[in-house]
Order: structure tokens, then sequence, then C-alpha cells
């Protein structure tokens, strides 16, 4: 399986060249801290083992937010942005048999070597030699996208493109979900109601799961409790609790909010240090776990096999490519799941 690691390799590059002359496409690049343009790229020619995605629509998350805001350093400038990524096969592989020309793909961005002792293990999400797309390899926002056919799953029939592009997000939920061994008639909290906390509580609502929230942002609350969700009452602990918020009074919060022998799953990205007593883990028989993205090709399949019903709930924000920027720098004040238009869905180029 060949991986792009940003540079172009030479022999691909031979291949490019071997496109004739205008076959070029539009991306969206990050140009500077804070700032994206729509730049021209070759159309990317793609390996016996890869198919060629028209990409139809990147939704925008957090880790993107990281990178454009300048909290997540990147291998060079322009960087091509996105990884919650949909769209239709334009082009594939030779090697290829379980991709169609036409079919609708989510696309999986985190490629595992399956090779490595993660890997062979089946926690794929602790590979050793990943390759995270739009972080450490360029992203999906552009319109046409080179993957491995391994990462690139049928889409549900049922869904439209702005719920397609909630399922990468969705997945991340669906993993920590089964990490937790959580069941139905238990009750849960979800620390944040950001576009992965509203996912999440989608799930435990879904499978029949006490979901309560903490989130202190009144238009994301007002969200989560039109979804169903109940808001936490003031002296109430849970059997789990999930931080998604990724902050330092989250994830303390998070602790002290589950209950004698409950578990706390950390899903948010706290750089800062946070303040835990060994002793009130020890005496409360607390588990706490960190929960990584996904594993391949488990979680993905779970979620692409029976997504969920309620997905068009959240969606908040649709921006054209040609108003990337602006869709940027609103995603943070967006209650709910904003997402980036690239493409229709007609007639292939």
């Amino acid at each position: 399986m060949a991986f792009r690691f940003g540079a172009i390799e030479s022999d691909e590059f031979e291949r490019q060249l071997s496109r004739n002359t205008g076959d070029f496409m539009r991306a969206v690049a990050l140009i500077e801290t804070g700032k994206v343009e729509i730049v021209d790229r070759p159309i990317p020619a793609i390996g016996a083992d890869e198919i060629l995605v028209k990409v139809t629509g990147v939704g925008i998350c957090g880790s993107d937010l990281a990178v454009f805001e300048g909290h997540r350093e990147v291998p060079e400038y322009p960087w091509i942005m996105g990884h919650e990524a949909v769209g239709v096969v334009a082009e594939i592989g030779g090697n290829v048999t379980t991709r169609k020309v036409g079919q609708k793909v989510v696309l999986e961005p985190n490629y595992c070597c399956m090779h490595c002792s993660s890997c062979l293990s089946g926690a794929t999400s602790g590979c050793e030699n990943r390759v995270i797309i739009g972080m450490t390899t360029p992203g999906y926002l552009a319109e046409y996208v080179a993957v491995p056919a391994d990462f690139a799953w049928p889409a549900p029939a049922e869904l439209s493109t702005s719920e397609l592009v909630c399922l990468e997000p969705s997945t991340v939920g669906e993993a920590a979900l089964r990490r937790s061994g959580a069941k139905k008639g238990e009750l849960a909290l979800v620390v944040g109601a950001g576009s992965t906390g509203l996912l999440l509580l989608i799930l435990l609502l879904e499978k029949g799961i006490g979901a309560y929230f903490s989130e202190p942002y009144k238009p994301r609350a007002d969200l989560a409790v039109e979804l169903g969700a109940k808001i936490h009452d003031e002296g109430r602990q849970y059997q789990y609790v999930f931080e998604t918020s990724g902050s330092v009074p989250g994830s303390e919060s998070a602790i002290h909010l589950a209950r004698p022998g409950g578990t706390i799953v950390l899903l948010g990205l706290a750089t800062e240090p946070v303040k835990i007593v060994p002793a009130e883990i020890v005496r409360g028989r607390l588990t706490i776990k960190g929960s990584m993205i996904y594993d391949h090709p488990q979680d993905f399949f779970a979620t692409t096999s029976n997504p969920p019903k309620t997905l068009s709930k959240i969606i908040r924000g649709e921006f054209a490519m040609e108003n990337a920027q602006r869709a940027f720098m609103a995603a943070r004040d967006v209650a709910g799941k904003s997402w980036i238009s690239v493409s229709s869905e007609g007639e292939l180029a």
C-alpha cells in the first residue's frame, strides 16, 4: 500500500507529468496561520491499490481548527486542509476489485500500516506508522483525492452529503462507546457539546443509554436539549463520563462527576496538566480511559453499516468552497456541525 507523506515522490511526479496538460483541480490550502485560499493542484494519479475520489463535501472539526489557528504545526505551506470527506469514485487502480466508478464513499482519514505491533494486536489507533490526513500528509479539501481503496467505505444510500460528512467524527464516538462498555439503560454524561459531543449524544440516545450533558455555551446546550439529551443535574454522578471539550476544566469535572466504580473516557486533547488526586481515583474505584480515534476496520464498518438516524439535526453551517475562509472563521461559533460543499454528485469530470 502506497502512502503520501507530503512531498510528491519522484515516481508519482512522473505519473502526474504523464497526465494531459490542464488536468488541474482546485483545493483549499492554508497559506498562513488563520488564512486559507483556493489553489490549483494537479489531479493526483493513483496507484494500483488506490481509487480517485471526486470529493463532494468535507466537514470541519476541532482538529482542523487547531491547524487553521496555528495550534498544530503543519509540515509546509501552502497546506491542503480537511479530513472528514465524502465523494464519488472517479477512477480505480488496477488491483482494486471492491470499489467501482460512480460509487459513493466515505473516507477513513487515518491510514494504519497493518504491520506494526499495535496494528497486529487490533489497536490500529496506535499504529506506529499512522498517516493522518490533513495533519501529517495533505488533506481532502480538494476536488479530487487519491485514497487507498481499503480506506474508502461504501456510503449509506439513505444519507445526504451533509449527513455523510458526520460519519467520520461519529465513528470517533462509536469507538469511545465500544471502549467504555456502556450498556442500554445506564446513565452517561457528555462533557462538551461541540460536534463530537453532539454526535456522541445522538449515539447514546439511539442506543437507549441515558444521555446527559454539560455545556456552558448556550446555543450548543440548546441544540443538545433539542436532540433529547438532559442538562446535567448538580449533585448527580454517572456510571460513564465522556470528556469531549479538550479543556482542563472539562477534564477535571469529568473525573469528579463519575460515580464510585465509574468509567471516565477522555476524547478531548487537553494539552495542559490536569489536577488528579490519586486517592480519589483509588477510593472511587474509577477507571480512566483514553479513546484515540477508532480502530480499523471494525469501527468504520460498524458506523457505515448502521449509521445514526438523526444526523441532520446537528447540521448548522454549510459553506461553498469559495467561502472556505469564512467557514473556518465561523466554525467555533456554529452550534453544531459545519461543512464545506466541494462539488455536486453529477457527472464525473
